[in-house]
């Protein structure tokens, strides 16, 4: 018996990466090493933990349903007024918030293949026509999406870097997709992985902001501050759009901890340094190993790598996962003969790379 909406029967559950209690379950490895999910290698933050110890004593009250002093200081961090930064409850609550106030059933939203399924998710749950794009050389084709556009098209969502990928698309290729949006037109750009970007050429999204108001950036506190437990995420938009997204945002949606754990990471710059310092040699050192290894990968602006083996990635990420390596394969993206290799640290990509050139030599 079919008793759910009609417009959410094309979905599918959400495809987590690996844990390491499941692995450990399974197949009980001597060692485990998680690359699957692009967490920080360097582990909590010890000054977050810090806050986080000291706000204990607040868990019996509710939490500011603004969360003022977290949006002060993003406020600070960006030099934006607090009124652009909305939180919620990791950026996949923000994505929600988005749909939910600014997409009516049958409007258009245009989303790329191969990337995250959250941006279906949330098109679909408010009775959205999906309208997928595919990619052009594993990179978003955002000539494609100008393409595309259409008196329809409501929402248009864009990762960038983008995951799986790790490709990114330029300042330019996106004030052009911009250019030609109508301003009722909403372009969502998710830069959970774009603190990690080096090229020069990476859009300025708070720039194009004040020529283009109908840009909504999604930003997360999961992968550079090693906040991934506590779910926490923020949208940085016009204040006029942030108005209609308050309308549709729960009560109470990021709890106490996860506030007072964000203003901490955000004050403790040493630590995003290091994080950043770590993840760029890291990439230096993988991409070389893996062009040894002749293995064909994307250049990546994130702190991942999506490479390319003969067998099914299912196969081989299994057979790393018996020797307590986790990564992750990307059928559920689209991608068969691909995995997804989180940047760690030194160690651990060693770790890595020791236990996949044994399987490839067989």
């Amino acid at each position: 018996m079919k008793i759910g909406r009609s417009c959410i029967q094309a979905l599918q559950p959400y495809v987590p990466g690996r844990s390491i209690a499941d692995v450990r379950a399974q197949y009980q490895p001597p060692r485990i090493v998680k690359l699957g999910s692009n967490e920080n290698p360097l582990g909590a933050n010890p000054k977050v933990t810090a806050a986080i110890q000291g706000a204990l004593e607040q868990i019996h009250l509710y939490p500011d349903g603004a969360s003022r002093a977290l949006r002060r200081a993003l406020a600070q961090h960006f030099g934006l007024p607090m009124e652009w930064f909305m939180a919620g409850n990791g950026s996949d609550e923000v994505l929600l918030m988005i749909a939910a106030a600014f997409l009516n059933p049958g409007e258009e939203v245009l989303v790329s293949e191969n990337t995250f399924s959250e941006y279906e998710f949330s098109g679909r749950i408010f009775d959205g026509e999906i309208v997928k794009v595919p990619q052009l050389h594993n990179r978003y084709d955002l000539a494609g999406f100008r393409e595309r556009l259409d008196g329809k098209t409501r929402l248009v969502f864009l990762c960038n870097p983008n995951n799986p990928t790790g490709s990114y698309f330029t300042h330019g290729e996106l004030e052009s997709l911009l250019t030609e949006s109508s301003p009722q037109t909403l372009v969502v750009v998710d830069e959970a992985y774009g603190e990690f970007a080096t090229a020069s050429d990476f859009p300025d999204c708070l720039k194009l902001m004040r020529t283009y108001p109908n840009l909504i950036v999604s930003r997360t506190f999961s992968k550079l501050y090693a906040l991934a437990a506590l779910r926490l995420g923020y949208a940085i938009a016009h204040p006029d759009l942030l108005l209609e997204m308050g309308r549709v945002k729960s009560p109470f949606n990021v709890g106490t901890l996860a506030q007072v754990a964000g203003v901490a990471a955000l004050e403790d710059k040493e630590f995003v340094r290091r994080s950043l310092e770590v993840n760029n040699e890291g990439r230096a050192y993988l991409e070389s190993e893996l062009h040894r290894l002749q293995l064909e990968f994307i250049a990546t602006q994130a702190n991942f790598i999506c490479f390319r083996t003969e067998r099914p990635a299912v196969d081989f990420c299994e057979d790393l996962a018996r020797r307590g390596i986790i990564i992750r394969p990307l059928k559920s993206f689209g991608l068969d003969n691909w995995s997804r290799v989180t940047i760690g640290t030194r160690e651990q990509n060693e770790a890595f790379l020791k236990e996949a050139e044994k399987l490839l030599a067989g």
